[in-house]
């Protein structure tokens, strides 16, 4: 039988949905980002109640779209499974003996993941934005905004940008446990002292290529959120892409001069 990357990602995807892990990690990630973002609108209602300003559409948005600053690392580490779980189990021998040219195993990988988490992180954003806006009311934001139906698709996507960033860093390391390392150090850790250590007027310059803050970017209406002065959303996506497909180039290039 002919080797042909159609078979390669069948077979990429028949590993990635027939994983309980999948399931569990992704439909916990659901439940738990839509049941924040509802928290956090029903923590600005209460607090108009009591007297505190009520938000604008900027902040209403961002409101719907707090959980996910938290829950990005969950996809990133998802990503970084991808390929450190089987250098664990040990299958990642049978896989490039099967594909011993190797590149067809990230790319089926990238692909197969891509396949899961656009609709799953699209239904994740819309259903936050939506039950945050449900509690905040009259006080909130609705899909007729102009901002709205953009600041969902950049927030899912970069979601999925970020699963892609963890592949690569995955595929780069081998390790799980140094790979989710250096992802939340490159995510969390790096960009909050990289910030503070740089000169304010030297700042906004370095820290919209930090994929971190162009994740956010994405999703950000008039750069509520977000202390720097950033790209444009479609910029701050190009800037993660970029980020990606180093990443992946980079682990994929490794992967093909390394033994498994």
């Amino acid at each position: 039988m002919r080797l042909t990357f159609p078979r390669v990602l069948h077979a990429e995807w028949t590993k990635l949905l027939s994983l309980r892990s999948t399931w569990f990690t992704l439909g916990t990630l659901a439940v738990v980002t839509v049941g924040l973002a509802g928290a956090v609108g029903y923590g600005v209602h209460r607090s108009v109640l009591g007297g505190a300003t009520p938000p604008g559409v900027p902040e209403a948005i961002g409101a719907g779209f707090l959980p996910v600053d938290f829950v990005v690392l969950v996809v990133g580490v998802f990503g970084v499974l991808q390929m450190t779980g089987e250098y664990g189990t040990g299958s990642i021998r049978s896989t490039l003996t099967a594909v011993p040219r190797r590149w067809p195993v990230v790319a089926a990988k990238a692909v197969a993941q891509l396949a899961v988490t656009v609709p799953l992180m699209t239904a994740v954003c819309l259903g936050s934005f939506l039950l945050c806006q449900a509690f905040l009311g009259s006080d909130g934001a609705s899909l007729g905004d102009p901002q709205v139906p953009r600041a969902i698709a950049g927030a899912a996507t970069g979601l999925v940008l970020t699963g892609l960033l963890g592949l690569g860093v995955g595929t780069l390391l081998r390790h799980s446990a140094g790979a989710i390392t250096t992802l939340v150090a490159a995510m969390f850790v790096g960009p909050a002292l990289l910030g503070a250590a740089l000169p304010p007027d030297r700042a906004d310059d370095i820290m919209r290529f930090v994929p971190t803050v162009a994740a956010q970017a994405m999703y950000s209406v008039n750069g509520t959120g977000n202390p720097f002065h950033t790209f444009s959303p479609a910029a701050s996506a190009l800037v993660l892409i970029g980020w990606v497909a180093l990443l992946l180039l980079a682990g994929t290039l490794v992967l093909r001069r390394r033994d498994a």
